[in-house]
């Protein structure tokens, strides 16, 4: 192939599911959580005479919150990368910038309508057969933001959201032109 410009057999993208101005009320209030349980335990420990003889069992309980605090607060910021490799889409959920989890995958023959959300209310219940929603997509608002119901292999239906890049739309028409409306 001359030029070369564009092979529509990779595409990566990540999408940060939620805005700032959401994410840090969450962290604030974790914080507040955790500051609150240990001031509670801390004040329990004085007003019941009883649980001053168990000093050490307060320090692991203090110890545990602490612990729980670090894993609750990769789960306040989660983005979602999706990637097209060789027909197929495949969606990674990725906790506080560390972690990745696979959140969604199909191939893309097995889409069977592809459209931009273009502020209209799309649910699954408008659509006969969907049993499934996954959401991919930082809000709805977003011009970018489009949908799809794909047909599983098991006949399910499911109504995927999620943000188009231009060159995302390349690889997605390269591989099913036939899903496109609108």
């Amino acid at each position: 192939m001359a030029g070369n410009e564009f092979l529509p057999n990779y595409v990566e993208h990540l999408v940060p599911l939620q805005e700032k101005r959401l994410v840090l009320p969450k962290k604030l209030g974790l914080i507040g959580l955790g500051i609150g349980l240990v001031l509670g335990l801390g004040v329990a420990t004085f007003a019941i005479p009883v649980l001053q003889y168990f000093g050490g069992g307060i320090f692991l309980l203090l110890l545990g919150i602490m612990i729980l605090m670090w894993y609750l607060w990769r789960f306040v910021s989660i983005e979602y990368e999706y990637t097209i490799l060789s027909g197929e889409i495949t969606f990674e959920a990725v906790y506080g910038r560390r972690q990745r989890k696979n959140y969604y995958a199909t191939a893309l023959k097995n889409i069977e309508k592809l459209a931009p959300v273009n502020g209209q209310v799309v649910k699954k219940e408008n659509f006969q057969g969907v049993t499934r929603e996954v959401f991919c997509a930082a809000k709805m608002e977003n011009p970018k933001t489009w949908y799809a119901i794909v047909k599983e292999d098991n006949g399910e239906k499911t109504l995927l959201f999620f943000e188009v890049t231009e060159k995302a739309e390349k690889a997605l028409r390269f591989y099913n032109a036939r899903a496109f409306f609108g």
